[in-house]
């Protein structure tokens, strides 16, 4: 078996257990059902229920699950796309500030949230007609669907939220900066042809951009040993990658720092451009 089918073979069985906890409430449903007359009707009202659990438990899962900023990454270095940090911090801020509230609020009210489900349950019980529905087992029934399906919603939104939004936080993040790579290629091609009827025959010049310029003006004002990676803007980046391309810009692992890349500017005619 190669890679790829290996890669596929995971990727489908990811999503056997959670679809085995939904399937499992669901058969709950159908099997809670039975105390009524009327069964299809209190089927349907203990799927609306158990759905409206299951994405409330989703949503706390997801809350839970939120990467955190990994300042350590090296965008050139041998890790993978789940080590890398999440663009989006003020996300990661509110689930860090919603997570510590709702386990504080939990804490607090503990001893209080099995009257809560008792209410929810006496409020739906009291709408109903006990004399086709036995009241009495209804209410345990509908308590447990809905302890149930919130704990399968957390654990398969907190699952997900963590196997896939890190990955995907990546490729957005990767496309972005190749289309700021293409955009600072033409605009310094566009600026090469501009300015070559001004070069004299066995003259070399180097154009660059601005993009270009700001970055290495960066590395050179914090002595070749940027430290700031993790804070680098998308087009930052791309014109870091594009100089590197160009063989202006190289990356040696000689530091007197332990644990940092050098970023040494190798053509002499961009460095006396800076001098």
């Amino acid at each position: 078996m190669d890679d790829k089918d290996l890669g596929s073979g995971i990727s489908r069985t990811v999503h056997l257990w959670p679809m085995l906890l939904v399937i499992t409430g669901i058969g709950g449903c159908f099997a809670g059902a039975a105390i009524s007359r009327t069964y299809w009707d209190f089927f349907g009202m203990l799927f609306i229920l158990s759905l409206a659990s299951l994405l409330a438990g989703t949503l706390f899962g997801f809350l839970f699950g939120i990467p955190k900023l990994n300042r350590n990454y090296n965008p050139r270095g041998d890790e993978g796309r789940a080590t890398k940090y999440t663009p989006n911090t003020n996300l990661e801020d509110i689930s860090d500030w919603l997570t510590k509230i709702i386990i504080g609020v939990t804490l607090t009210q503990l001893t209080k949230i099995p009257g809560y489900l008792q209410s929810i349950a006496g409020y739906i019980l009291a709408n109903s007609d006990c004399d086709t529905l036995n009241c009495n087992f209804a209410g345990p029934v509908i308590i447990s669907l809905l302890i149930y399906f919130f704990i399968a919603g957390f654990t398969a939104g907190y699952y997900y939220t963590r196997l896939f939004l890190p990955n995907l936080f990546s490729v957005m993040e990767e496309n972005s900066i190749r289309r700021e790579e293409v955009a600072i290629w033409r605009e310094g091609t566009k600026k090469t042809q501009q300015q070559a009827v001004d070069t004299h025959p066995g003259q070399r010049n180097v154009y660059l951009t601005e993009a270009e310029r700001d970055i290495l003006e960066k590395i050179r004002g914090q002595n070749n040993l940027p430290t700031d990676f993790h804070l680098l803007s998308h087009r930052e980046i791309a014109a870091m990658n594009v100089l590197r391309a160009k063989g202006i810009l190289e990356e040696t692992p000689d530091s007197p720092v332990r644990g940092r890349h050098a970023m040494q500017i190798t053509d002499a005619d961009v460095l006396q451009s800076f001098e």
